[in-house]
């Protein structure tokens, strides 16, 4: 019973403080669950703290990996949005640009041809 417990003791040397707490919660949305020696620091506290450490961390990886999922797919469909409204505008100009080169050319070939039917 003198012993120490391990998940108090890495609790306090992971979540002793709120930067430390920080620093460990971001290193876990990593998935980096390790302490300095190697060990699994999510074992330690479910073997200490029960079914309530796993409900909570469970929820907090359910909740990271869909809002990073989330972040993700938005930036995926915005770029995406974008580019289809960009490619959109450049086949408008582009539309506009032909229809007055071939009104030009039309207008040419017009001249030349009745250039030619007067001169005979």
């Amino acid at each position: 019973r003198d012993a120490c417990k391990p998940h108090l003791v890495y609790g306090e040397e992971y979540f002793g403080d709120v930067p430390t707490s920080m620093f460990t919660a971001f290193r876990w949305m990593l998935g980096d669950f390790g302490t300095r020696g190697g060990k699994s620091l999510v074992i330690a506290m479910s073997q200490g703290y029960g079914w309530k450490f796993d409900t909570m961390f469970v929820m907090w990886m359910i909740i990271v990996t869909l809002g990073i999922f989330n972040i993700i797919v938005a930036i995926f469909v915005d770029s995406t949005t974008t580019g289809l409204k960009t490619n959109d505008t450049k086949r408008k100009y582009a539309r506009q640009y032909e229809r007055k080169y071939v009104k030009t050319k039309l207008k040419e070939l017009v001249s030349r041809v009745l250039v030619v039917l007067q001169e005979h």
